[in-house]
């Protein structure tokens, strides 16, 4: 595993921020989770509006992103680097397929629970401010054919509209 700042993309209401994270030895859902900072730094930003997706608008050597801005993020480190990183490397979970509107996007993806509680009781007792969702696909609803994917998404709970699922996915 290596300490180098990983590519991470954030998406707002109006803008797509890419940038490197340096995240040290810690998963970005866990940067995102930690209740002590209210921002995150990146370095080599770049910024694109949604509407035009592929014109860089701006960039710097720098940024802060206030976590409250963020809708979701897309971690460029694959799910089997981001495993090591974890404190329990093993645990239990049920997959459930979800399909998530936030804002003026469609999120599918994994959301992953321990043991077997339900879906709702998950939602109810998770303790951070951002779920990952792996194998996730995010879909900007103004131009349906503009998608980004990744390893993992993860959403910022305060901007979830609707949450749907089905059964557990089956393993």
């Amino acid at each position: 595993m290596t300490d180098e700042p990983k590519t991470v993309e954030f998406f707002t209401h109006q803008h797509r921020i890419v940038g490197a994270a340096p995240l040290g030895v810690q998963r970005l859902t866990d940067i995102l989770n930690d209740e002590l900072t209210s921002s995150v730094e990146l370095k080599d930003v770049r910024i694109l509006r949604l509407l035009t997706p592929g014109k860089v608008v701006a960039a710097h050597d720098s940024a802060l992103i206030d976590k409250q801005c963020i809708l979701f993020a897309i971690s460029g480190v694959q799910s089997g680097d981001a495993a090591e990183r974890r404190f329990f490397k093993h645990v239990d979970t049920t997959e459930w397929g979800v399909f998530i509107t936030v804002s003026s996007f469609e999120l599918t993806g994994k959301f992953h629970v321990r043991g077997t509680s339900d879906l709702k009781t998950m939602l109810v007792a998770w303790t951070g401010q951002f779920i990952p969702l792996t194998e996730a696909r995010a879909v900007f609803t103004l131009y349906p054919d503009v998608a980004f994917t990744g390893d993992v998404i993860i959403v910022n709970r305060s901007h979830i509209g609707v949450v749907c699922t089905d059964r557990p996915a089956a393993r």
